[in-house]
């Protein structure tokens, strides 16, 4: 801190007094005093002093080469006791001068104003083109003109990790709609302004799944900066990506990461970092960094000169603790929210991608004539998967690519997200292809075609490799990297960043997209010899969920229309064992998933991708049981499973179990037409409205087949269940039903007095709003359970749990935990409930053990303690 104030002048006055009037012991005896005084105000006493000629310019040129502000003042005591005792009595007038009139708000100063300008030009120049991945060389498109706009939302977004963050988005996208999230939009100009409250927005976090514009706003928020947008209130904005962050294995310190790309704020950094509240920094892609998990550590730095690790650095700004005033920015995929020190956050903000609005302004920018992107926009509107990507932006670019590129490749518009992707393939590699024959003879053409093939199958081995090691960035040193021949083909997938180090420079290199990488990691499995990761072979994908759209791809490609497709335009053709083997596999799969209930989502997918019907008749079981629970299903998902019912039909569903799915009103009208085949139907543990529970009942009225169905923990009241008895009552087939964890009171119970005990042998309506006492007034006849006294029936309701809870993510378990470990001490002697608790006391302790969160770890540890008190 700058000292000021008489009583301070009074006592430096009376210590220079006491060095017998000479200045220049002054200097020595004051020198650490000095060097806490002056660091808030050296570069403008640093400009009189060389105004009274007390020092030289080459002498304020080596001060300024000084690393910080407190080391600059050391720099001029120094010079000061060289220069004697004349100099000496120069600077204490100077600096009694400064003392009094430091206090005294000044304006920018002229080489201020310079600098910040300067860097506006270089921000402007680095954001002004948009980076398209098969832009040719020296393409220059520019962003002002193909930049549109994002959906920025107000607000924290679940944390629960989805199967694949980049599938499960289209159902989301289309909820926010539906629940008025525009009511919460928010424009990048005021993401650090609140309305009504006078507390500052000082740190904001970015997330969005893959591919929904992180980083696009992130170019949006420089190109402004750098245009002189008068919204933006900040005299500077530093940009540092955590993909060059990852470069940096040794200590370092704030001013040293600034100055990496912005050399040309050397001589200001000082004063910026003094107006603090006038900076903002963009830390962009958090879930890159190699040391995510490490930000919340409890290591501060507080100087931006002070040496430390990358890490402790980053947690220090995150957290106030160093530069306290300044704003931040982070960016994220949700993967990696977790991680953040979430306390110092002010502002959470997801991005929601593209409104429909905004799909059709993509359209329009990219074909850059209204007639062509009207025609090519209503193609992608009759095609539900499509329409459905196209709320991504990298999806959206990835669909327009293929509609532009490969006009006369296929005869019907892609079905499945492999046929999007075999496409876009084939069509960049026919681009690059008739790129170098044009003015090459004829008879090189085939050596072309083989020479990018060979770089494909490269590409691949790269991608299924660092897939299996859970690795998205990968560094030139790496062989299979330095394999890869300097082609621009390379570029069209691969996004390279050059980082520089003192003396040298390293290039990073990542897959365009995450799902580029599962791509070509699948099709180079399909093509070569490379054995079918142990995982899938042994059936176990659904534990490692990481694979689970690399499978999806594996079975698109090795699909007959898309081997074939590969084969003749790109000459790489799938090994027909290897087809026939993977067939035999999905149709074992499906058989014995079927059977014994396990769950079946992404067997569906990768059915999906076949599209060969012949398959499902091959693979139908006697009992035919769909198990997609605990998935928040997406747009695509219902596709997958509406494709799979469709083929079956006329075959009786003996359970279809949707619990935690998502599933609404739209959703459940969307798979109605399935419902009536079903005999068991689980829809627990979705928030019902009195809209979805209508669509259930018209179900029941039609229904010959519904004998069980679940709607525990679905928030549903007497009004929705006096509708569900009405319904009930139509075809009197429902024998079970499950009502725990609702709203359900004595009033609800009266409407199920007629049903029982015909149709309506039993009734679960534990954890609801009643006592034992207004049941047994309802119904004499022991059919109404509110307590957990049958032994039998809680012993099979445990083991559905126990199950649910072994294969759910920590997340998921802990949901589960809230609602079942609501149970009286009573009940808790019980054998049933003990030996249910034990395990999953025993499960929580394996959770606990492999935890690499702190936040779910001590949830874990005290449902832990809960259960064993």
């Amino acid at each position: 801190m700058i000292t000021t104030g008489l009583a301070h002048v009074f006592t430096s006055a009376m210590v220079e007094k006491e060095a017998c009037h000479s200045c220049l012991t002054a200097v020595r005896v004051l020198r650490v005093s000095l060097v806490d005084e002056l660091e808030g105000q050296i570069d403008s006493l640093l400009e009189v002093l060389v105004c009274q000629e007390a020092f030289t310019r080459d002498d304020r040129e080596e001060v300024l080469c000084q690393p910080g502000p407190r080391a600059r003042v050391r720099k001029v005591l120094d010079i000061l006791e060289c220069k004697g005792e004349e100099a000496a009595k120069v600077f204490f007038s100077v600096r009694s001068h400064q003392q009094l009139s430091h206090n005294t708000a000044h304006p920018p100063s002229t080489e201020y104003k310079k600098v910040q300008q300067k860097h506006k030009d270089i921000l402007r120049r680095r954001s002004e083109s948009m980076l398209f991945y098969n832009s040719r060389h020296g393409e220059k498109i520019l962003f002002s003109e193909h930049y549109v706009n994002l959906l920025l939302v107000d607000g924290h977004q679940a944390l629960e990790i989805k199967r694949h963050e980049v599938l499960a988005f289209g159902q989301e996208r289309l909820s926010l709609q539906h629940k008025s999230g525009l009511q919460r939009k928010i424009a990048p100009a005021k993401l650090f302004l609140r309305a009504n409250e006078k507390r500052p927005i000082r740190k904001v976090l970015v997330t969005g799944v893959a591919g929904i514009g992180k980083t696009i706003l992130v170019q949006k928020i420089l190109f402004d900066f750098g245009g002189n947008k008068d919204h933006l209130a900040f005299d500077f904005v530093i940009h540092m990506s955590f993909r060059d962050l990852n470069l940096i294995d040794k200590p370092t310190n704030l001013r040293e990461l600034v100055l990496r790309k912005n050399r040309h704020l050397s001589k200001e950094l000082d004063h910026i970092f003094a107006n603090d509240d006038r900076l903002l920094i963009i830390l962009d892609g958090f879930d890159e960094f190699k040391h995510y998990r490490s930000c919340d550590a409890e290591v501060f730095v507080t100087e931006p000169e002070e040496d430390a690790e990358v890490k402790e650095i980053l947690g220090s700004l995150l957290q106030g603790e160093l530069l306290p005033n300044a704003s931040v920015m982070l960016t994220s995929r949700p993967t990696a929210i977790n991680h953040i020190p979430v306390g110092c956050i002010d502002r959470y903000v997801l991005i929601a991608g593209f409104s429909l609005a905004e799909v059709q302004d993509f359209f329009l920018r990219y074909f850059q004539d209204a007639t062509v992107a009207d025609r090519m926009f209503s193609t992608v509107s009759a095609n539900e998967l499509m329409l459905t990507l196209c709320y991504i932006p990298a999806f959206c670019y990835i669909v327009c690519c293929i509609l532009n590129e490969s006009k006369d490749l296929c005869i019907e518009s892609p079905k499945t997200m492999t046929d999007i992707y075999v496409q876009y393939l084939v069509a960049l590699l026919r681009s690059h292809t008739q790129s170098r024959t044009e003015t090459c003879p004829e008879d090189q053409g085939a050596e072309t075609i083989q020479q990018l093939s060979d770089i494909v199958l490269k590409l691949g081995r790269l991608a299924f490799k660092k897939l299996m090691e859970h690795q998205t960035l990968f560094y030139s040193s790496d062989p299979e990297v330095a394999g890869l021949e300097r082609c621009s083909l390379v570029s069209t997938f691969l996004d390279k960043t050059v980082a520089q180090e003192p003396g040298c420079t390293e290039e990073v290199f990542s897959f365009a997209h995450l799902t580029v990488q599962e791509f070509f990691a699948a099709l180079y499995c399909a093509v070569t010899d490379q054995p079918l990761p142990d995982a899938i072979q042994s059936g176990e994908n659904q534990n490692n969920e990481h694979l689970d759209l690399f499978s999806r791809f594996l079975s698109g490609i090795l699909s007959d229309r898309n081997s074939k497709f590969l084969s003749r335009q790109v000459g790489l053709g799938c090994q027909e064992e290897k087809v026939e083997m993977y067939h035999k596999k999905i149709i074992t799969d499906l058989t014995m998933h079927c059977q014994n209930g396990g769950h079946i989502l992404n067997c569906l997918h990768c059915l999906f991708e076949q599209q060969d019907p012949s398959m499902v008749l091959a693979a139908l079981p006697e009992f035919l049981r769909v198990n997609v629970s605990d998935e928040t299903l997406s747009q695509m998902d219902h596709n997958a499973i509406k494709y799979f019912l469709s083929l079956t039909e006329g075959k009786i569903l003996s359970e279809l179990d949707l619990t935690g799915t998502g599933v609404n009103r739209d959703s459940l009208r969307d798979v109605q037409p399935f419902l009536h085949r079903c005999q068991k139907l689980w829809l627990g543990e979705n928030n019902l409205d009195m809209d979805a529970v209508q669509v259930i009942a018209d179900v029941l009225k039609v229904s010959e087949n519904i004998t069980n169905l679940g709607l525990g923990w679905t928030n549903i009241g007497d009004d929705e269940l006096q509708a569900l008895c009405t319904a009930i009552q139509v075809k009197k087939k429902v024998k079970e039903l499950w009502l725990e964890g609702n709203r359900v009171s004595h009033r609800g119970l009266l409407s199920l007095a007629d049903l029982t005990p015909d149709p309506l042998q039993t009734i679960v309506v534990i954890w609801n709003n009643l006592y034992e006492k207004e049941s047994a007034c309802v119904c004499s006849q022991d059919r109404i359970t509110v307590n957990f006294t049958d032994e039998e029936m809680w012993q099979e309701w445990g083991k559905w749990v126990f199950k649910r809870c072994e294969v759910s993510s920590n997340e998921k378990l802990l949901a589960v935990l809230h609602k079942v470990c609501n149970m009286s001490d009573d009940s808790l002697e019980l054998q049933w409930a003990k030996t249910f608790y034990s395990q999953l006391s025993q499960l929580i302790k394996r959770r606990i053990q492999c935890c690499t969160e702190d936040d779910i770890c001590k949830k874990l540890q005290r449902f832990d303690r809960i259960l064993n008190l």
